[in-house]
C-alpha cells in the first residue's frame, strides 16, 4: 500500500478516487472544509507557514480537530519542521525522503506546466532543482 502524501488540492482529487491521503501538505491557499473532514478521519495536515498566509493560518488551524504539523523554510522551531522543499509538492517529497521512504512516486506534479503565472513557474523551476539535490529527477 505505502503512504500517500498529497499536495494541497490534489488531496480532494485523490479522495474523489477512493484514495485517502495519509497527509496533506498545504499552505492553506487551497484548503476547503473537506480537509477538516479528512483530518477528523485521520489525515495529518502539514501546514507551511509564511508571511503571506497569516490570515489563512488564523482561519484554518484552529478548525482542524486532528493532527497538524507545522513546516517552515527557515530555522525550525519546537514542533515546526524544515523538511526542505519550495512548493507543497516538493516539500512532501523531502518529508518522505527525510522519513526514509524506500520509493517515492509522483503523480500529477507537473513541473513543466505552462498554464501558470510567472511567479509559480519560478517556484516550479526551484522545485525541480531542489528535488535533483536529493536524487529525484522529474
Amino acid at each position: 500500500k505505502g503512504i500517500v502524501f498529497a499536495a494541497d488540492a490534489a488531496a480532494e482529487v485523490l479522495d474523489d478516487h477512493g484514495i485517502r491521503p495519509d497527509a496533506i501538505f498545504t499552505d492553506l491557499d487551497g484548503a476547503t472544509d473537506r480537509f477538516i473532514d479528512m483530518n477528523r478521519e485521520g489525515t495529518i495536515i502539514v501546514i507551511h507557514a509564511h508571511g503571506d498566509n497569516m490570515p489563512l493560518l488564523n482561519h484554518w488551524v484552529k478548525r482542524f480537530p486532528g493532527k497538524v504539523v507545522g513546516t517552515t523554510q527557515a530555522a525550525p522551531l519546537p514542533r515546526v519542521y524544515n523538511f526542505g522543499g519550495f512548493t507543497e509538492g516538493d516539500r512532501a517529497v523531502f518529508a518522505a525522503d527525510d522519513m526514509g521512504a524506500s520509493a517515492i512516486t509522483l503523480a500529477g506534479f507537473d513541473l513543466d506546466d505552462t498554464n501558470v503565472d510567472p511567479m509559480k513557474r519560478g517556484k516550479l523551476h526551484w522545485a525541480r532543482k531542489l528535488l535533483a539535490l536529493i536524487g529525484h529527477t522529474v
